[in-house]
């Protein structure tokens, strides 16, 4: 599955700017009518609970396998955009990067990998 190309630039008419910017300024909400952070986390988990229950197949944020993907080939996991349903993930959202990003998205895949390789033997 591919995203739109134009999703958070000038160009994007379906404005998913906006939907990160208050996703982002969320927090700072439940801060300031509870005083803590922790029913943002209670809140994401019965989201991504209730996609999984009653196979929605919406996209959420996940640590998921990327080996192969982006150039890692390493055996580890990272959080990426993918579709959940009554089976767990039923793919990963291909979206593309810039250059820079890729090499970030790469050298969080190595520092991972270079602490889990030696787990691994344990």
């Amino acid at each position: 599955m591919s995203l739109n190309p134009n999703v958070g630039t000038d160009k994007d008419q379906e404005n998913w700017k906006d939907v990160h910017k208050q996703v982002v300024d969320s927090v700072y909400k439940i801060i300031e009518l509870r005083g803590y952070t922790s029913w943002a986390i209670g809140l994401s988990v019965a989201d991504i609970t209730e996609s999984l229950v009653k196979n929605l197949e919406r996209v959420h944020p996940v640590s998921t396998m990327v080996k192969n993907m982006y150039g890692i080939n390493e055996e580890v996991f990272l959080s990426l955009p993918c579709v959940l349903n009554n089976c767990g993930v039923a793919s990963v959202i291909n979206v593309t990067l810039a250059d820079d990003e890729v090499a970030k998205l790469r050298k969080s895949a190595e520092t991972l990998w270079n602490i889990q390789k030696d787990l691994k033997d344990v």
